[in-house]
C-alpha cells in the first residue's frame, strides 16, 4: 500500500463538474420568450457569456458555489461512492469535458436498469468548470499496479479515501473507470473555487440498448456513450 501513496501532484488548474440541471424542467426564461425552445436556448447560452466576464469571487459563495462545489459536503455526505463510504462528503470532477460525461452517463444508465421496467429517459446536466489548488495524492499512474482502482468493487477506493480523508489529505487524482481520462476527488471544498457554468447537456438514456446519446445543442450528437455488460 505504501507505493500507492508516493506520488503527489501540486494541482493549480480547472476541473469539469457535471450535475444534475432543472434548465428544461423549468425553464428561467419562459416569461421572456413566450415558452419558444430556440430562444429559451438564446437566453441561457447569452445568460453564460455574461457571468463568464464577473470577477472572481462576486458570485462564487451564491447560487454556483452552493450548487457546483458545497452540495456533495452539505446536503450529501452520507452517498456511497468509488471513494465515500457514506461518512463524509466527497466532491468528483474530471480534467477532461469528456471524462465528465462518461462517467456521468455510466452512472444513469445503472440507476435506470435499478427501476423495474425502465425505458429510455431524458435528463438535463450543467457542467461547471471549477478551480482547484491543493496538493493531492497522485494515482493516475497506478491503474496497472491496483487494478481495483477501476474496479466495480469498491473495496480498496473505500479504504484509501477513509484513510486520507481522516488523515487530513484534501483530496487525489485518480484514473478513470469509464475511459482513459483522470478524475479529481475533494474530500474539502476549501480547495474548489471559481465556479463558472460552462454548458448545458441533455442525455437520452435507452437502457435496453444499454447506451447514452449526450447533446449539447438541441438536436445535435455531442457524444454516444455505449456500455457493454
Amino acid at each position: 500500500m505504501r507505493t500507492l501513496f508516493d506520488t503527489t501532484r501540486d494541482f493549480d488548474d480547472d476541473a469539469y463538474r457535471n450535475i444534475v440541471s432543472l434548465r428544461e424542467s423549468v425553464d428561467l426564461f419562459a416569461e421572456l420568450t413566450d415558452g419558444d425552445p430556440r430562444l429559451s436556448e438564446l437566453a441561457a447560452h447569452a445568460e453564460m457569456r455574461v457571468k463568464a466576464h464577473i470577477p472572481a469571487g462576486m458570485i462564487e459563495r451564491g447560487f454556483h458555489y452552493s450548487t457546483a462545489i458545497d452540495y456533495p459536503f452539505t446536503s450529501e455526505p452520507y452517498l456511497i461512492s468509488r471513494y465515500g463510504a457514506g461518512t463524509y462528503g466527497v466532491w468528483y470532477g474530471s480534467l477532461e469535458y469528456e471524462t465528465t460525461i462518461h462517467e456521468t452517463a455510466r452512472h444513469m444508465l445503472v440507476e435506470e436498469l435499478r427501476r423495474e421496467g425502465a425505458g429510455p429517459v431524458m435528463r438535463e446536466r450543467a457542467v461547471y468548470q471549477v478551480h482547484c489548488r491543493a496538493i493531492l495524492i497522485d494515482l493516475t499512474g497506478k491503474k496497472k499496479a491496483f487494478p481495483d482502482l477501476v474496479a466495480d468493487d469498491y473495496s480498496l477506493t473505500h479504504q484509501i479515501g477513509e484513510r486520507l480523508q481522516k488523515e487530513g489529505h484534501p483530496g487525489l487524482l485518480a484514473p478513470s473507470a469509464r475511459c482513459t481520462g483522470t478524475n479529481l476527488v475533494a474530500f474539502t471544498p476549501a480547495i474548489l473555487s471559481q465556479p463558472r457554468l460552462h454548458s448545458y447537456l441533455t442525455y437520452y438514456c435507452d437502457p435496453g440498448q444499454g447506451s447514452v446519446r449526450v447533446e449539447r445543442q438541441p438536436g445535435v450528437l455531442l457524444l454516444q456513450v455505449a456500455i457493454s455488460w
